[in-house]
């Protein structure tokens, strides 16, 4: 009966490692965009209205304490930030462009009002 339980355990785990290394390599589903705009510290800009060269040092010490990234295009359309791998954050690949107008290409995914763009090549 232990051996029983035992090879149950094993296909359980098996199948809940295969699941995961699905999820791990997931990828948004989305449209391909480039988009070319400013990249902005999101809790100043959206509390403040933050922006530019005035606020890189500022901007990006924010961005580097943890809060969330966005680019605001030139129609002033925000979108919240992220790298194209599976939870690489967008300090990854933003971080040292704070203030600056960028173009950037990746997957934008729209759901509740939000539109994210997952970055995978930054200009």
């Amino acid at each position: 009966m232990m051996k029983g339980k035992r090879v149950a355990m094993a296909i359980v785990a098996t199948a809940l490692l295969a699941g995961g290394t699905q999820a791990v390599n997931a990828q948004p589903k989305g449209q391909r965009a480039t988009i070319k705009g400013e990249v902005v510290d999101l809790w100043c800009y959206l509390e403040g209205g933050d922006r530019g060269p005035a606020k890189k040092e500022c901007a990006t010490a924010c961005a580097k304490a943890g809060n969330p990234i966005g680019l605001l295009d030139a129609k002033g359309t925000l979108y919240v930030a992220a790298g194209l791998k599976d939870h690489q954050p967008a300090q990854s690949v933003l971080l040292n462009k704070m203030s600056d107008q960028v173009t950037v290409t990746g997957t934008v995914v729209k759901k509740g009002g939000v539109q994210m763009i997952y970055v995978d090549s930054v200009k």
